[in-house]
Formats: structure tokens, C-alpha cells, sequence
């Protein structure tokens, strides 16, 4: 029965992923019976980078990473010196063993909560970002926004002839976290 399963899992999965390469290649393919046409849009770029730089939560999320990428650097170094301590007593090389498996899993759960941490964050601010550069667009009547960080071929026509929305941006981003810091009456 559980042979069967197993068959039919296996099954399934190369059936869904003939029929993901199948529709994926039909809209990852270049096309080239359409031929590319001139367009005429308003294009604005921001440097990321220099937004989340001047966002304070992100300074705020930025020491605490810090903080925990240092708690867990003690938490190794202490985890060694008891190993180091119980070769030194001659211990038992199971119970030895035993400890080392349990700072591994220990750390890497650290690990992986410190991951997670940074990149809720990092989601947090991206998407606050998009948020706040949409915005502008719609404000200012711009068909496009990039970030200036992220082009890899004809950004300097970007740079030439769109506009930098990058302190725009940022003012959104403060007066949205001055808001939320203000009492609700």
C-alpha cells in the first residue's frame, strides 16, 4: 500500500511538473514573431538603498539583528568551551556526542529564527517601499518606477530622461512612521 502511494505521488509530481515546463515555456519563451514597439511612458527611479538607510526602523531592525547575530556568536563560543571542558574531563565520548548534537540543533534554530527575523524585516520595508513609491506615481502621474540599484541595461537612459523620486519617496516613508508614532486619540 505504501509502495502504491509512493508511486502515485511520484506520479503526480512528474505530471505537474511536465505541465508547469509546458505553460512556463510558452510565457518564458522569446517571442519573436512580435516585434518590439517604441513606447512612450514617464519613467522615475529612487535608490533603495539610500531609503532604507534613512528609514529609522530599519536602523532599529538593523541593531537588532546585531544584537542577535552577537548573542548567537556567545551562545557558540559557550557551547564549545563546554565541549572543550568535557574532552578535557575525559568524559564519556557519547555523552560528548550527545551535548555536540545538542548545540547543533540549539544554534541552528537561532539560526533560522535570526533568518526569519531579517527577512520579515526586509519584506516589511520592501513592501512599505513599494508602497510609498506607487504613491508617488500616482501623484505625480508617472507611468514607471524603478530602483535605480536594480537596472542592469539602459539605466543611464533611465537616469537621462526619468525622474529621481528618491527623497519623495523617503518624506512618504517618515511622515508614515511619524504617524504611527503619534497617540490615537
Amino acid at each position: 500500500m505504501a509502495r502504491l502511494i509512493s508511486r502515485i505521488r511520484k506520479t503526480l509530481f512528474i505530471g505537474v511538473c511536465v505541465g508547469l515546463t509546458t505553460n512556463l515555456s510558452s510565457y518564458c519563451a522569446d517571442s519573436p514573431d512580435k516585434p518590439l514597439e517604441p513606447l512612450s511612458v514617464k519613467v522615475a527611479y529612487f535608490n533603495f538603498g539610500k531609503i532604507r538607510a534613512g528609514i529609522p526602523e530599519v536602523a532599529n531592525s538593523e541593531a537588532i539583528r546585531i544584537n542577535a547575530e552577537a548573542q548567537l556568536r556567545k551562545d557558540v563560543d559557550s557551547w564549545n568551551s563546554k565541549l572543550i571542558k568535557m574532552r578535557e574531563e575525559k568524559k564519556p565520548a557519547e555523552e560528548i556526542e550527545k551535548t555536540k548534537q545538542e548545540a547543533q540543533a540549539v544554534v541552528r534554530a537561532k539560526q533560522e529564527a535570526l533568518a526569519q527575523l531579517v527577512e520579515s524585516a526586509n519584506l516589511s520595508v520592501r513592501v512599505r517601499v513599494a508602497q510609498a513609491a506607487e504613491a508617488e506615481a500616482r501623484a505625480r502621474n508617472i507611468d514607471l518606477v524603478v530602483d535605480g540599484q536594480g537596472l542592469y541595461a539602459g539605466g543611464q537612459k533611465v537616469f537621462d530622461h526619468g525622474v529621481d523620486i528618491t527623497q519623495s519617496v523617503l518624506k512618504r516613508l517618515l511622515a508614515e512612521s511619524e504617524d504611527k508614532q503619534k497617540p490615537s486619540h
